[in-house]
């Protein structure tokens, strides 16, 4: 029964991954003052199914020289993983709950780098490893920063569990809102920081040999994380507000802040490489650092 209930859920991520996808463009459309897709039915609904038909109708083509077997298990490995973390998210369709989810999370997060060094080195091109390189590199730098606030999270709510920020939340966790938003943004290589996949630097990035159902397994992988951090991120810091009774003021949060990462992305332009490095080395870890002490020091004595 759990695992049916985890598949059931695994299957609505994945379409809501589908239609969040036609949210961001007709919200990209509106904001430069263009239509976005408005043909395939009602208000463009059959745009997402459509695309998804037109990738998994595709032929997948392994590179003669690649290592075969990494190189089709990677996107699996990603599609897998993106989907298990799910399970430390609060759902009316699992009736459990994990006591350390909130550190479920954090590791599988950081798991989730081991399918892109492995796509990117296992595809033999240089332009796959070069943007591999560049998604790893950015993601220990972020790691570190995101590790601190997630223990600076634990130690103010006096838990582990996801389920239990409605109960236990503060609002002392907003002085972390910022340094969180943008560990999230370079976590899921959104823009301005999305050096995993900068089309107009390195062709396409680590995923530069893949194409067909492949291709959409590792964009599913990067639109899940994304939905949970959407869905992670107002549950954390807005608890306390006691507007998170039901279900529709938790998916309009959540849709709240996917409209926040999609405005970001407009906004902003791509950080240049060595900025984006010292920003979490130079100034976001020390912050972190420094808030910590601060937290920490009263507990001492």
């Amino acid at each position: 029964m759990l695992i049916f209930s985890w598949l059931l859920q695994c299957l609505l991520v994945i379409l809501s991954v589908a239609f969040f996808t036609l949210f961001e463009r007709k919200v990209i459309g509106l904001f430069i003052i263009r239509l976005g897709p408005n043909k395939p039915g009602f208000l463009a609904l059959l745009q997402p199914l459509l695309d998804a038909l037109k990738l998994f109708t595709k032929q997948n083509i392994t590179p003669f020289q690649s290592n075969k077997l990494l190189y089709n298990l990677s996107p699996h490995f990603s599609l897998f993983f993106s989907l298990l973390v799910w399970l430390g998210l609060p759902s009316i369709f699992l009736s459990f709950s994990l006591n350390f989810s909130l550190l479920f999370f954090f590791c599988l997060s950081s798991f989730l780098v081991f399918p892109v060094l492995l796509s990117g080195w296992s595809s033999n091109s240089k332009y796959s490893l070069i943007g591999c390189l560049r998604s790893v590199a950015q993601s220990i730098s972020y790691e570190a920063v995101f590790s601190t606030l997630v223990i600076i999270c634990v130690v103010i709510l006096c838990s582990c569990s996801i389920f239990s920020f409605s109960s236990s939340s503060s609002p002392l966790l907003l002085l972390l809102f910022l340094p969180w938003l943008i560990c999230t943004l370079a976590e899921t290589h959104r823009a301005p920081f999305d050096f995993r996949e900068s089309e107009s630097e390195l062709v396409r990035g680590f995923n530069t040999e893949y194409g067909g159902a492949y291709f959409s397994f590792i964009f599913l992988s990067e639109y899940r994380m994304l939905l949970f951090s959407c869905s992670l991120l107002p549950l954390l810091f807005f608890s306390w507000l006691g507007i998170f009774r039901g279900v529709i003021p938790f998916v309009v949060a959540a849709l709240a802040t996917s409209f926040l990462f999609i405005w970001i992305r407009i906004t902003f332009c791509r950080f240049r490489y060595d900025i984006l490095i010292s920003i979490s080395w130079k100034i976001l870890l020390p912050l972190t650092l420094n808030f910590f002490i601060i937290l920490l020091f009263p507990l001492l004595f």
